[in-house]
């Protein structure tokens, strides 16, 4: 039914609550004083509901919950390298399962309409986790630093022509992975000045790459309206925040749970009445003997 026979805005805004933010970024440590809150405090003010970050140097693996937020990380044994996943406490209820692998690999499956996602912050290899988890109709989003340039040249309905620099070796492996499991590259089909597409400075600011990618499934492309980076986010490293806008639609889990059986009142008090009796037995059995009083409390036993 159209949208033509109801008020405009509401539908708007109907469309628009649909639509969810999800981001990556390199953040270099999270073990500094208020790195987190600086985050959390970013992702609010942009609408970012759910953020990769790499290099958080936490060791082991777990989740913490952090204001409206909560932290999915996995770390070595030793605080260095580390990935997390922030999502904020409308998007939790919708998570079905959380995938930690090792310092590099973490991912979360969250229930949506019209399809389920699969969201996989990478520093290293994925294949494994797509072909056990990201097959059939789950949507797959991949993000992560991949130390690599797709550049600005177009490939099939892979890489679009707004990326940036000249594709080199690692910038063709990527494509070559893509091609393999059926993925684009995001932030190449959007046309955007070039401060919303570079994602690194080189110390001193003397050059600028784009390196950090969003990939999805090429069926459900059209769920990415939107990808750029936001070069003025206050995060304290040398990396972008890179967001991507999807719209669909997230489903919360519903855990029912076993009913405890109700009491009948009623047989309880009668059962009462007959103990009570049983033990004035008792008692009035053992009145006048005498003997120690373990003796005596076996009796009333």
């Amino acid at each position: 039914m159209s949208c033509r026979r109801y008020n405009k805005k509401k539908c708007e805004d109907q469309k628009e609550h649909h639509g969810y933010k999800i981001g990556t970024c390199n953040v270099r440590t999270l073990n500094q004083a208020g790195k987190l809150e600086n985050f959390k405090t970013e992702m609010h003010k942009n609408e970012v509901s759910v953020l990769s970050v790499s290099e958080v140097q936490w060791k082991g693996q777990g989740e913490i919950r952090s204001g409206d937020y909560t932290v999915y990380y996995s770390g070595g044994e030793r605080a260095e390298r580390g990935v997390a996943i922030v999502v904020h406490e409308s998007v939790v209820r919708s998570v079905v399962k959380k995938i930690v692998c090792n310092g590099r690999i973490i991912a979360l499956n969250l229930k949506a309409e019209p399809v389920d996602i699969l969201i996989e912050k990478v520093y290293d290899k994925i294949e494994e986790i797509l072909q056990e988890d990201g097959r059939g109709d789950t949507n797959c989003i991949i993000l992560g630093e991949w130390n690599s340039t797709v550049g600005d040249e177009p490939y099939q309905n892979i890489v679009g022509s707004h990326g940036l620099g000249r594709r080199n070796h690692r910038g063709q492996m990527l494509i070559d992975f893509c091609e393999r499991n059926g993925l684009i590259v995001t932030n190449t089909w959007f046309k955007k000045p070039k401060r919303r597409i570079y994602t690194w400075k080189a110390p001193g600011d003397w050059k600028r790459h784009q390196q950090d990618y969003i990939l999805v499934k090429h069926r459900f492309r059209n769920s990415v309206k939107d990808v750029k980076t936001l070069p003025g986010a206050d995060i304290d490293s040398d990396h972008n925040l890179l967001v991507a806008k999807f719209q669909t639609r997230l489903k919360k889990i519903i855990i029912f749970r076993k009913r405890r059986p109700r009491l009948d009142l009623e047989k309880l008090y009668a059962q009462r009445q007959s103990v009570q009796e049983i033990l004035e037995e008792k008692l009035g059995a053992i009145e006048g003997e005498s003997g120690n009083a373990e003796v005596q409390w076996n009796n009333i036993k």
